[in-house]
């Protein structure tokens, strides 16, 4: 891309750091290191000279431009105590992807954005270290190169050939893919594509990938697939590949303090009731993690519907009575299997 398409201060940088380092440069050496014409080199000089204050002299002898003080800096906007702050957060934000294949990436840029601060930038930062933390959910990307790998495949349409071990089943195979997304769910990575094995879209975790190939096959994903779609139909990470069903489940006025401050849904809709709780109705085509959630709130979370999940609650419930007795327990977990995970996440 031209450095005359890109914004002028891009272009100043350069013509600064020429002119700092030494080298004398003129209006044609410029022009041709920024692949834009004299005219436009010379705006930008004047505009270092007038604007931006430089002492610009050029040398005639040497035929070059050379600052007579070389203590002079490109004057930069000062930040606010609002932009500092965001600055320290976005810094502090990074811990989080410490490990993952974007962690480099990250820091470097960061290190580029804290280097063109200008020098009277105070944060006091034993304050905002007590003031503020985080505590992320670990997430396991994957070997970093292999991500980098998925993420060409996916922006370049490359078909893929993994060695891929899936949970659901304790069992590793090879799969041939169409990378079609990638998602970051709940601090999890997976990626979305066209298994030729299973023949049908599927959700793969990168960190469960033992080996991966480019196949040099390129594809065209359908028409019609939009990450969104596909990802609304399920409930946080599973979703199935069968047709959709409503949920309705009502909690206490206990819970509901919590379930009204997030979107836990796509399709969600709320009803409040007069004794403080409320009915979260949503519509998925997969139980398995809705499950999982309505057990984690306990006698708080009532299934009004659909009648399976109800029973599938009520099977676990039992369950968890008779842990305490181990010949109860043994019975009852050989009469009621648990449910195998989604179909479209393996």
């Amino acid at each position: 891309m031209r450095l005359a398409t890109r914004p002028a201060m891009v272009r100043l940088a350069v013509i600064d750091r020429e002119i700092r380092d030494g080298r004398l440069p003129n209006a044609n050496t410029l022009a041709r290191q920024l692949e834009v014409n004299a005219r436009t080199v010379h705006r930008d000089l004047d505009c270092l000279r007038d604007q931006l204050g430089a002492p610009l002299e050029f040398d005639r002898d040497r035929n070059g431009y050379y600052y007579t003080d070389s203590s002079w800096l490109i004057p930069l906007p000062q930040l606010s105590e609002g932009e500092l702050l965001a600055l320290f957060l976005a810094a502090r934000l990074l811990d989080q992807y410490r490990g993952t294949p974007f962690a480099g990436d990250l820091a470097r840029m960061f290190a580029k954005i804290t280097a063109l601060l200008p020098d009277p930038v105070t944060l006091n930062l034993d304050h905002l270290l007590e003031a503020y933390s985080f505590r992320v959910q670990s997430t396991d990307p994957g070997e970093a190169a292999r991500f980098r790998s998925l993420l060409r495949a996916v922006e370049n349409r490359r078909r893929l050939e993994l060695v891929y071990w899936s949970a659901s089943r304790d069992e590793t195979l090879h799969r041939v893919v169409d990378p079609y997304h990638l998602a970051s769910i709940d601090g999890d990575w997976f990626l979305i594509g066209y298994c030729h094995l299973r023949e049908e879209i599927r959700m793969f975790s990168p960190g469960r990938i033992r080996k991966l190939k480019d196949t040099g096959v390129t594809f065209e994903p359908p028409a019609d697939f939009r990450a969104s779609a596909y990802l609304d139909a399920g409930f946080r990470k599973v979703r199935g590949a069968g047709p959709g069903q409503t949920v309705r489940l009502r909690f206490s006025p206990i819970a509901a303090r919590w379930v009204r401050e997030k979107t836990w849904h796509a399709t969600q809709t709320l009803q409040d009731h007069p004794d403080g709780g409320l009915t979260l109705t949503f519509f998925v085509n997969h139980l398995a993690e809705v499950k999982r959630w309505v057990l984690s709130f306990g006698a708080d979370c009532a299934v009004l519907e659909p009648e399976d999940l109800r029973e599938e609650i009520k099977v676990e419930a039992r369950k968890l009575v008779t842990m305490d007795d181990p010949s109860r327990n043994t019975a009852a977990s050989g009469r009621n299997s648990p449910r195998r995970p989604g179909r479209g996440y393996t």
